[in-house]
């Protein structure tokens, strides 16, 4: 599902003194020569970054943030990737917005991480970026910034975690934290089962393992087609995660080649499909915040009227946890979005390009799904229309 092979949008490749990087690197000026010079500084050779497309490797990697400590390790492979490609990668440390222990809300700093994201893409000297995120205000942060500078781009989701445990239960991290906490404060459970709780609830990197906001947003960024095939429900610690970072770094390159920049990808009509997946997903409703700021980047208009006209539209097909039963890895291995956008393409706009093939119907082709008790049939939804209604009243118009 993630082979680099695969084409996408755009014909012919541009020669190295039409990169954006040869401005800074390959003209015969004092500013190139102090270039090149501050680059020898760093240890490379010429021939390491000369006449190469040089792509920023943006990491929202801390050692507070549980749903990113693994990017460290992502990041180095992605940067393999764009190596083997015939790249010269660069990382950039970018803020890090974890849901679980920034107060009073990362909600706050969304926005900051869009204009950090923008201005190192814009000031720097690279001529594409890969975008390592995933927990909950990253995912939109990172791609609201990048849509503003609008080079080629590929995502990198930060995957989910795997399931939680406690004793015969299968835990599902967020939803049942609250269950359980209600249950202790009713006494039908001690501090000896929450101590047991607590070392069950999370057990590896990786954002929620159910469907909300972090695994919403990064299906999102899946379907809008700036990820890779099948990445965004790839679990944080499976070896095809970092499979998945690596093919992305190669995948980089030859979109910088051939110069497909965001703007190609995210369409007014991928912005439609992103809507209706996340209905069809039962997704958290953040999305709707944040999927409205992001096409606000892109210049695609997109309101509320969207939402409620798309859902009469689609089902809910993914029994998956806060709503459903089931959690992230489960969807992963019936099929992931690949396998239920294939149950979903009489609403999705199939001849739009993805950063992986040419068009979404190249790329859903032969999808499979294996397991329909996780992804639903059309003929069995879990509700007969998308998650979110919109209400309006005198008060709130």
């Amino acid at each position: 599902m993630t082979d680099a092979s695969t084409r996408g949008p755009g014909t012919g490749r541009v020669a190295p003194e039409e990169l954006r990087s040869h401005r800074w690197f390959g003209t015969d000026g004092l500013r190139s020569f102090s270039h090149r010079a501050r680059t020898r500084q760093l240890g490379y050779l010429p021939e390491e970054h000369l006449g190469k497309p040089v792509v920023a490797v943006l990491n929202t990697w801390s050692d507070i943030n549980p749903c990113h400590t693994h990017l460290r390790d992502r990041a180095q492979a992605v940067k393999r990737g764009v190596w083997q490609a015939g790249g010269f990668p660069l990382e950039f440390p970018v803020s890090t917005l974890s849901e679980t222990f920034q107060k009073p809300t990362p909600m706050l700093y969304r926005n900051l991480l869009a204009m950090e994201t923008e201005e190192l893409l814009r000031s720097y000297p690279v001529d594409g970026a890969v975008l390592l995120g995933g927990c909950d205000k990253s995912t939109p942060a990172l791609l609201m910034g990048a849509a503003s500078v609008d080079l080629p781009t590929v995502f990198v989701p930060a995957g989910p975690m795997l399931p939680g445990h406690w004793r015969n239960e299968v835990l599902g991290s967020g939803t049942d934290m609250w269950k359980y906490w209600d249950e202790r404060r009713a006494g039908t459970i001690g501090d000896c089962e929450m101590a047991e709780l607590e070392n069950g609830l999370a057990r590896s990197p990786g954002h929620c393992m159910t469907m909300g906001t972090a695994s919403t947003l990064t299906a999102a960024a899946e379907v809008l087609g700036v990820t890779l095939p099948g990445a965004s429900s790839i679990p944080a610690v499976d070896s095809g995660h970092e499979r998945m970072a690596a093919a992305s770094g190669l995948r980089i390159v030859d979109l910088v080649m051939r110069q497909v920049t965001l703007s190609q990808i995210l369409t007014p009509e991928a912005y439609e499909d992103a809507v209706a997946t996340v209905l069809a997903l039962g997704g958290s409703t953040n999305a709707v915040i944040h999927l409205i700021a992001m096409a606000g980047r892109s210049g695609v208009k997109l309101t509320l009227d969207d939402f409620d006209r798309i859902a009469r539209t689609v089902p809910v097909l993914a029994d998956l946890r806060p709503g459903g039963r089931y959690l992230m890895e489960d969807f992963h291995f019936a099929g992931g979005l690949p396998g239920f956008l294939g149950r979903l393409t009489n609403v999705l706009h199939l001849d739009r390009p993805t950063v992986a093939h040419d068009t979404l119907r190249e790329q859903l082709d032969g999808a499979p799904v294996h397991n329909s008790a996780v992804i639903r049939e059309r003929s069995d939804p879990l509700a007969g229309e998308g998650g979110v209604a919109v209400l309006r009243g005198n008060l709130c118009p």
